[in-house]
């Protein structure tokens, strides 16, 4: 039973430390915060984004006052539908963090509702985009993100 809670933030801390490693040998590149819990979604982002940028994943939104601080990423990308906390308060939070309050945050989600759109631009959001998508629209709106 304790087996099933401890496996996400077990899982969490490891991509934590791993990218960690990252930054140390790639300081100089820009970091992407990613908050998705799906597994699969984060490691399509972790290969798409990590040769350009250096990339911290997290499967919850829970961890996400303490990553911003411990990393303070220049894009954070956020899904909507999350365990405990949704990506839209989610986003709240970042902009009513000291250190998120300038940070880009772009949305990756499955919600394609022009509510849900209209939602993450009420909240703070930057961008938003609706899966599935094509790496191509990832990178430019990640490039469009980080030039701003």
């Amino acid at each position: 039973m304790s087996e099933t809670k401890t496996k996400p933030t077990i899982q969490s801390t490891i991509e934590i430390n791993l990218s960690e490693k990252k930054t140390e040998t790639t300081s100089n590149k820009l970091r992407v915060l990613i908050v998705d819990d799906d597994p699969a979604v984060r490691k399509i982002l972790m290969e798409l984004l990590s040769r350009y940028y250096t990339v911290i994943t997290a499967s919850t939104g829970v961890q996400l006052p303490e990553l911003l601080q411990r990393h303070t990423p220049d894009l954070v990308i956020l899904d909507v539908m999350l365990p405990w906390i949704d990506g839209f308060e989610l986003c709240r939070i970042i902009k009513t963090h000291h250190q998120g309050k300038e940070t880009p945050v772009l949305f990756l989600t499955g919600c394609q509702e022009k509510e849900d759109i209209l939602t993450g631009q009420e909240v703070g959001c930057s961008g938003y985009l609706t899966k599935p998508f094509h790496a191509k629209q990832l990178y430019q709106e990640v490039e469009r993100l980080l030039a701003a």
